[in-house]
């Protein structure tokens, strides 16, 4: 007697979803994110475009899913160890910001170049990151308890624009500069924060930023 066909186990939504997301993913790392389509997803993953629609509802919704990734995955690189000395957090940031971003390198070109720029949940996103950039790495990085004042964040979100165009341009040009230059470079620019903090925290980082600045 044949023995009864098995059937495949049905998938379950969520195991779908991120089926096609990773798929999403790795053809974003492979052709960028500005061009990715869910046909090239579907034919990725070797599902139907229909598919892809259900789930990402539009080419925006999905490019917006996958740039959430290299977000998430750069939030979480920018946490340095609890008992790592203060004056050597920025560098261990700068180290792991650089390594996240180019674990996703065409993705982060796409989202600097202005892919997304026009989407509010993606600005969102991005500006959580950015603040976290900040804030963990030179906020907290000399001291506890600074709050602050409307100057100083307004001049942290220059230093942030700045750091991501130095990342760009160090990208774009195939890396003229080798990459423990582009992390002394990014820890030398805090010093532009330093007139906006309060004594002892100028001082500490300006001694930081100096450091990294003459290497």
């Amino acid at each position: 007697m044949t023995p009864p066909t098995r059937r495949a186990a049905r998938r379950e939504p969520e195991d779908r979803r991120r089926e096609l997301l990773e798929a999403a993913v790795a053809q974003a790392d492979d052709a960028g994110l500005a061009d990715l389509a869910p046909a090239d997803v579907a034919a990725r993953a070797g599902r139907s475009k229909a598919l892809v629609f259900h789930y990402f509802d539009s080419t925006t919704g999905l490019r917006r899913d996958v740039a959430a990734v290299a977000v998430a995955e750069l939030d979480a690189a920018l946490v340095a160890p609890p008992t790592l000395p203060a004056a050597a957090r920025p560098g261990y940031l700068a180290h792991a910001f650089v390594s996240a971003v180019l674990a996703r390198r065409r993705i982060w070109q796409d989202v600097w170049l202005g892919a997304l720029a026009t989407d509010p949940p993606t600005r969102e996103a991005l500006d959580v990151v950015r603040d976290a950039l900040v804030d963990r790495m030179a906020l907290t990085a000399v001291t506890i308890g600074v709050d602050p004042s409307p100057r100083l964040r307004t001049l942290a979100r220059g230093w942030v624009a700045l750091v991501e165009n130095i990342t760009a341009s160090w990208l774009a040009d195939d890396r003229v500069l080798d990459r423990d230059a582009l992390e002394e470079m990014i820890v030398a620019s805090l010093a532009v924060l330093a007139p906006e903090l309060p004594e002892p925290t100028r001082t500490a980082l300006t001694t930081i930023t100096g450091a990294a600045g003459t290497r």
